[in-house]
């Protein structure tokens, strides 16, 4: 339906959500989750990556990003639209009606996410948990 958004978090809940103009991948995501309505079936966790990248995903259904870990593997939610990793943060990429926006808890592998969002989302992490001289 084109005047619909949907929403899928991969092995967890999928909603259509109405579009609006100029809705953002957060404002989709803020609509799946007063549809759902209930935190035993869908809860999140935003953090902040600078005015560059905008708000990420840290966690979903209690699913957090690996951080301030320094052992692999790490897993992090990857930010998907039209099955393709978005490059900016879900406050700063806008949507389309039609759109399908997708968040999958993924390996973090360097060669495969070279130059994308999950490797951002390492390197800040691994910023995060560096000790200060």
């Amino acid at each position: 339906m084109a005047s619909t958004v949907s929403l899928e978090v991969v092995g967890g809940p999928s909603v259509q959500v109405p579009w609006k103009l100029n809705m953002t991948a957060q404002d989709a995501l803020e609509a799946a989750y007063d549809q759902i309505n209930s935190s035993a079936t869908f809860t999140y966790a935003l953090q902040f990556y600078g005015s560059q990248l905008g708000y990420l995903v840290l966690m979903i259904n209690e699913t957090y990003d690996s951080f301030i870990s320094s052992a692999a593997p790490f897993f992090y939610w990857e930010f998907l639209v039209n099955d393709q990793p978005a490059t900016k943060g879900i406050d700063n990429t806008i949507l389309s009606a039609g759109d399908a926006v997708k968040f999958s808890f993924e390996l973090y592998i360097p060669v495969k996410h070279k130059g994308s969002l999950l490797e951002a989302k390492r390197e800040f992490q691994g910023r995060v948990a560096a000790p200060k001289n």
